[in-house]
C-alpha cells in the first residue's frame, strides 16, 4: 500500500484523536493513544496538517481495550471504545482544563471526571434512521460527515429495550411493504424511528414523509405485546434537510406521556420533549448544582434554557420566587405539568427567549440567583451582556461544550472568577463531555 505513514502518537486532540508529527507535518490520526507506534494512511492534506486513517497498530500500550461494538471506527457514534474508561475519564478532565485556559484564558483546578455508573447501556433514548439492504428495511448509524449508513442490529450504548424495539420497526416495515426515504431522490416514507424509555415507560416515534402510516394498529399490537406500558406516535417530517423531527406529531395509541421522577421533583415526558439520555448522571449533575445555587440574601431564582422543568422544580422548593425560562413551546407545557402535580405555586414559567425575558427579569428584581444551562452554542452576547449589568452573586452554568463555555467564562471575567468546576462524563464511549461551574462575583 502506498503512501503508509509510519508514526508514533504523541497527544490527544479535542475530539480524541491520536496527534503525532511526520517532518513539518501535524498528523491526526482517531483510534489511536498516546505513545503508540502506528502505520496510517492518509486521507486529506492541507499545508502542514495531515487526517489520516489508521492501519496498524504496530506498537501499543497500557489502556488500549478491545471495543464491544463491531462497527467501531466505521460507525459515527463513539470515538472512544478502544480507550480504557480510566483514560477517557483523564481525558475529558484535561479537554475541559485545556479549553478553558487556550479559549478561556483562565487555569482552573478542574475536579476529576464524575464517571457514569454505566460506561454501555446508558443511553434512555434511541434515534435511528431507516435504510434499505437486499430488499430488507435495515437501521444504523452515519459515517462521520456522511449520509452514507453503516448498518448494525445493536449499540452497545443503548440497553437491551432499543435492540427490540428497532427489529420489531423493521419487522413492521417488511411486513407492510413500507417504503423508505431516499435522500436522492426525496421519495419514500420511512425516516428515523425515535423512541425514549425511562422508568418501564416507551414512547415510540416513527418519523414520516407523508401524512399517515398505514398498518400502525398492527405496530401497536405488537408493541403491546413486547411492552407493558408504551406510546406510539407519528411525526411528520417532509423537509429535505438533516433535521429528524418535523413540527406536527400525532399521538396513535397507547400512552401519551412518561411519568417520571428526578431529584424529589415529578414530571411528565412528551415524547418531543429534551431530556438527558444518562439518568444517574443527570440526577448527579442536579444534584450538585443546585447546591451550589446561592439562595441566601436573593430576591429570585432564575433557571435559564430550563427545559422541562427539573431544576425549577427543585429549585423552587427553596420556598423562593423561582422562574423557568425555556423558548420550547411544548417544554414549557412539560414544566407547567411539573408545577402542577407537585404543587409550586412559587414557580412561574416563562415561553420566550432568554436573551429578552433574563434581562426583563432582571430590570425588575435586584437580587437574583441564576442557573444557565444552554445549547451547544452556549450564551449569546445579549445574554452576558446582561448578567454583567445585573451581576448577580454567583452563576451555576451547566455546559455540554467547554469550547463555548470557555468562550463565556472569559467575557464574564472581568466580574466573575471559577469557584468550582467538574466534570461529568454523561456520555461515556464518546468524546462529549458536561461541565458544571459556578462563577463566583469578585469583591
Amino acid at each position: 500500500m502506498k503512501n503508509l505513514l509510519n508514526l508514533k502518537i504523541e497527544s490527544i486532540g479535542t475530539n480524541g484523536e491520536g496527534i503525532a508529527k511526520n517532518g513539518a507535518d501535524t498528523c491526526f490520526v482517531p483510534f489511536c493513544l498516546p505513545g503508540e507506534q502506528i502505520t496510517a494512511k492518509p486521507t486529506y492534506t492541507k499545508g502542514k496538517i495531515v487526517n489520516a486513517q489508521l492501519v496498524k497498530v504496530t506498537k501499543s500500550v497500557n489502556g488500549r481495550t478491545k471495543p464491544k461494538c463491531k462497527v467501531f471506527g466505521n460507525c459515527g457514534g463513539c470515538q472512544l471504545q478502544h480507550m480504557a474508561y480510566d483514560m477517557q475519564l483523564d481525558f475529558k478532565r484535561n479537554l475541559v482544563k485545556n479549553n478553558l485556559k487556550k479559549l478561556g484564558g483562565v487555569e482552573v483546578d478542574v475536579l476529576p471526571t464524575e464517571p457514569s455508573a454505566k460506561t454501555y447501556g446508558y443511553r434512555n433514548k434511541v434515534q435511528m434512521p431507516f435504510g434499505k439492504k437486499d430488499g430488507k428495511t435495515v437501521m444504523g448509524f452515519y459515517k462521520p460527515s456522511s449520509h452514507e449508513m453503516v448498518v448494525t442490529d445493536s449499540c452497545v450504548l443503548q440497553e437491551d429495550w432499543a435492540d427490540k424495539l428497532c427489529n420489531l420497526a423493521k419487522q413492521f416495515a417488511d411486513d407492510n411493504n413500507l417504503s423508505v426515504y431516499n435522500e436522492k431522490t426525496k421519495q419514500g416514507l420511512l425516516r428515523h424511528l425515535v423512541a425514549r424509555y425511562v422508568d418501564g415507560q416507551l414512547l415510540a416515534t416513527i418519523v414520516i414523509n407523508g401524512d399517515k402510516l398505514d398498518g400502525w394498529q398492527a405496530f401497536a399490537h405488537t408493541l403491546a405485546q413486547n411492552f407493558d406500558h408504551f406510546g406510539l406516535f407519528i411525526n411528520v417530517n417532509k423537509k429535505h434537510t438533516n433535521v429528524i423531527l418535523g413540527d406536527k406529531t400525532i399521538w396513535l395509541a397507547g400512552i401519551k406521556h412518561i411519568d417520571g421522577e428526578c431529584c424529589g421533583v415529578r414530571f411528565n415526558l412528551q415524547p418531543n420533549s429534551f431530556f438527558q439520555v444518562n439518568d444517574d448522571i443527570r440526577d448527579k449533575i442536579y444534584n450538585q448544582a443546585i447546591s451550589l445555587v446561592d439562595t441566601n440574601d436573593c430576591d429570585i431564582i432564575v433557571d435559564a434554557f430550563s427545559g422541562i422543568g427539573i431544576m425549577s422544580g427543585v429549585l423552587a422548593k427553596t420556598g423562593l420566587p423561582t422562574f423557568g425560562i425555556e423558548i420550547v413551546p411544548q417544554a414549557v407545557e412539560d414544566a407547567d405539568k411539573l408545577k402542577q402535580i407537585n404543587n409550586l405555586d412559587n414557580l412561574t414559567n416563562i415561553c420566550g427567549d432568554v436573551n429578552i425575558q433574563l434581562k426583563k427579569l432582571c430590570d425588575k428584581y435586584q437580587k437574583v440567583a441564576l442557573v444557565v444551562d444552554p445549547p451547544r452554542k452556549g450564551l449569546d452576547k445579549q445574554t452576558k451582556d446582561t448578567i454583567l449589568q445585573a451581576k448577580p452573586k454567583s452563576v451555576v452554568y451547566v455546559s455540554c461544550n467547554s469550547a463555548t463555555l470557555a468562550r463565556d467564562i472569559k467575557d464574564l471575567s472581568q466580574l466573575y472568577d471559577v469557584t468550582y468546576c467538574k466534570p461529568y462524563d454523561m456520555f461515556p464511549m464518546t468524546n462529549n463531555v458536561e461541565t458544571l461551574v459556578k462563577l463566583a462575583r469578585k469583591v
